[in-house]
C-alpha cells in the first residue's frame, strides 16, 4: 500500500527521527506500538540485539482493545535496551532532532508529536510514558499500577509496571484509558477540587522556566475555580528514588540475569551492566526498598485525604542535547538520566496514576510538561484537570506550534 498524504509525511518524518523499528501498511486508525508489546505476527525486540526476542502468536490483551475498536498498528516504536533508560538512543525530539526524544517510550511520543500516529502504546516503569511525552509535548498517562493486563508485554520491574496511552491531550488519553480496560470514576466538579503542590521536590533543582510554566498551569487550574495549597511530602523527597531505584534492579535483574549470561551477545549497551548492578542488590536492600515504596505510598495517600491531585513539573528540565550527558540543575550537573527521573518517581513507587499534559513552551522553543499524580484509579479526575491546564494560553501555544510542525513536515517531505 503507497504511503500519500498528510499521514505519509509524518510517517516518513517520524522515521527519519528513528522513531520506529518497522513499519506496517494496516487499515484502521493509526496506532504506534512500544517495541515491548505483542502484536500478533509483528516480532518484539524490546529494544536488544537478542535478549527477549519473540515473534508474537497472539495480540497483548490491551492491544487486543484497541484492535477491537477499529486502531491498526502501523509502526512499532523504538526503545532503548529492555526498556531501561528515560531516554532512546537514535531517536531525536521533533521540536529540535539534536536534541532527545526521551524514554523509554522514545519512539511512541515522536509518533504522536509528528502527527504520525493519533496514538500511541507505551509503558511506564519509572517514568518511561511520561518522560518523552513531555519532552515531546503532547501528553501521556501512566494508570494505576495493577489495574491494566499487562500479559503480552515484557515485564521489566512487575511492581512498578504499567501500560498506556500517548496522545495529543488528556482528553484522549483518558478515552484511550478506558478502551484498555481502565476504570473511568465520576469527577468532581472543579470548585470541589484542591490541587497540592509539593513545592519542596523541585525548589532549587529545576529548570526556571519549568517553574515558569508549571506556575501558570496552576493559576490556570485557580482560574477555573480549583483551590491551590501546598503540601509536604517529606518521606518520598529524600527516598522515592532510590527506592524505586533499587526495585527495578533487583527486579530486572531477576527477570533477565539468567538469560543475559547465557547469552550476552543479547545485550550491546548500558542495559548490561544494570543487570549486572541488579545482580548484586541483596535481598534485604531489595525488602528495605520495598518497605520504603509502601511508606511513601502511606503518605502520599495521607496527602490525598486533604486534595484530590498533585501537581508537579513532570520532567525538572527541557530535553538535553543527544551528546549531553549531564544538565544543570540548582547550579551543580546532574546525570541526564537521573535529572529525567528525579520528579516522575513518585507515582511509579506508590502505584499512584500520573498524567502528563503540555504546559507551554520554554524561551527557546521547547516543550514543557505538567504533571499530576492523584488517587488511585482517579484517572478521570487528572484528565479532567490536565484539559483545564491545556485550555490555558501557554499551553494553547504550545498545541498551535505542535500542529505548525505538523503542517511543516507536511510542506518540506516529498
Amino acid at each position: 500500500m503507497a504511503r500519500t498524504g498528510r499521514p505519509a509525511a509524518a510517517l516518513r518524518r517520524a522515521e527519519e527521527l528513528g522513531a520506529f523499528v518497522e513499519t506496517y501498511a494496516e487499515p484502521g486508525i493509526p496506532a504506534a506500538v512500544k517495541d515491548l508489546i505483542d502484536v500478533a505476527g509483528q516480532p518484539v525486540r524490546n529494544g536488544t540485539p537478542g535478549l527477549g526476542h519473540r515473534i508474537a502468536g497472539t495480540d497483548a490483551p490491551v492491544w487486543a482493545r484497541l484492535r477491537a475498536a477499529g486502531y491498526a498498528a502501523v509502526a512499532r516504536t523504538t526503545v532503548p535496551e529492555l526498556a531501561w533508560s528515560g531516554r532512546t538512543p537514535g531517536c531525536g525530539n521533533p521540536w529540535d532532532p539534536s536534541r532527545d526524544a526521551g524514554g523509554s517510550s522514545g519512539g511512541s511520543a515522536v509518533a504522536v508529536a509528528t502527527g504520525a500516529t493519533v496514538v500511541a502504546l507505551g509503558t511506564d516503569t519509572g517514568g518511561s510514558i511520561r518522560i518523552p511525552a513531555a519532552l515531546c509535548g503532547v501528553a501521556g498517562l501512566r494508570p494505576t499500577h495493577d489495574t491494566l493486563d499487562l500479559r503480552g508485554i515484557t515485564p521489566v520491574t512487575p511492581s512498578m509496571d504499567t501500560v498506556g496511552p500517548i496522545a495529543a491531550t488528556a482528553a484522549d488519553c483518558l478515552r484511550l484509558h478506558g478502551l484498555l480496560g481502565g476504570a473511568i470514576e465520576p469527577v468532581p466538579a472543579l470548585a470541589d477540587l484542591t490541587v497540592g503542590l509539593p513545592v519542596h521536590l523541585w525548589a532549587g533543582k529545576c529548570d526556571p522556566e519549568v517553574v515558569r510554566l508549571v506556575e501558570e498551569a496552576a493559576a490556570t487550574l485557580r482560574a477555573a475555580g480549583v483551590k491551590i495549597v501546598e503540601v509536604d511530602l517529606p518521606l518520598a523527597a529524600r527516598h522515592a528514588r532510590t527506592a524505586g531505584y533499587t526495585t527495578m534492579l533487583f527486579e530486572s535483574a531477576r527477570q533477565w540475569w539468567a538469560e543475559y549470561q547465557r547469552d550476552p551477545s543479547g545485550l550491546a549497551g548500558r542495559a548490561a551492566g544494570l543487570l549486572r548492578a541488579g545482580s548484586e542488590v541483596s535481598v534485604p536492600d531489595y525488602e528495605r526498598a520495598r518497605e520504603l515504596a509502601a511508606a511513601i505510598r502511606a503518605e502520599v495517600d495521607a496527602v490525598f485525604g486533604d486534595v484530590g491531585a498533585l501537581l508537579l513539573p513532570t520532567v525538572p528540565v527541557t530535553a538535553a542535547r543527544l551528546d549531553e550527558e549531564t544538565v544543570e540543575l540548582g547550579g551543580r550537573a546532574e546525570d541526564v538520566e537521573n535529572a529525567y527521573y528525579r520528579l516522575t518517581a513518585l507515582a511509579s513507587v506508590g502505584g499512584h496514576p500520573a498524567l502528563t499534559v503540555p504546559a507551554g513552551l520554554s524561551a527557546a522553543g521547547l516543550p514543557v510538561g505538567a504533571q499530576l499524580v492523584g488517587p488511585r484509579r482517579q484517572e478521570a479526575t487528572l484528565c479532567a484537570l490536565g484539559t483545564v491546564i491545556e485550555d490555558g494560553p501557554a499551553a494553547r501555544e504550545l498545541a498551535l506550534a505542535r500542529r505548525n510542525l505538523q503542517d511543516e513536515t507536511v510542506r518540506t517531505q516529498p
